[in-house]
């Protein structure tokens, strides 16, 4: 199962972000099954949008705060995603298989969602203080590991978004890019930093 999950992940790689450029309300692409191997548009609707919104009001006086309302914000699109899509299933660092159990995401999956997300929401002006980036990568002898990126606008700091380590609609992780690519040697499934 191990092997297989590498090749995933390796034919997975190739899905980049574009998947986010053309997103919008009504057109916020989902990905799941392991490496976006099944894609699905949403539409989110005024209500939902508003809830997504509102994790940003009042507005954050300073990046920290915002770095903490966009782990709000993003783990409640992945509940708004599940309402629409099979994702609602998924379970933080599976071994499922696609077929084992619909609507499993893999850190690919994760990665290109929750980069749609963040884009989403600078798209629509709600972030002051950060800017989204690509996706962020790490690799480990025996394995690799994709997740969201922002940088702070003022210091330059990287910060990971990381919501694959826990199941739909927890809180992401959002750390330091730097503190997340210091890894095991050899597996990037485990991380002592959360």
């Amino acid at each position: 199962m191990r092997r297989l999950r590498i090749l995933v992940w390796v034919l997975g790689a190739c899905a980049t972000s574009a998947v986010a450029e053309s997103l919008s309300l009504a057109a916020l692409p989902i990905c799941y099954d392991f490496g976006c191997n099944t894609r699905q548009m949403i539409a989110l609707s005024d209500s939902e949008w508003r809830g997504v919104a509102g994790w940003f009001e009042p507005a954050p006086t300073n990046a920290a705060m915002e770095r903490e309302r966009i782990r709000k914000a993003v783990g409640w699109l992945e509940v708004l995603a599940g309402r629409h899509t099979p994702t609602h299933n998924d379970k933080g660092r599976n071994d499922l298989l696609p077929s084992e159990a619909p609507g499993q995401l893999d850190c690919i999956d994760e990665s290109i969602n929750t980069t749609a997300y963040l884009r989403l929401l600078e798209k629509e002006g709600l972030l002051r203080w950060h800017r989204v980036l690509d996706r962020a990568y790490r690799r480990a002898i025996l394995d690799q590991h994709w997740a969201g990126q922002i940088e702070e606008v003022g210091s330059g700091q990287r910060y990971v978004v990381d919501s694959w380590f826990a199941d739909n609609g927890a809180l992401p992780f959002v750390q330091p890019l730097d503190e997340w690519r210091k890894i095991r040697y050899f597996g990037t499934s485990f991380d002592s930093t959360f």
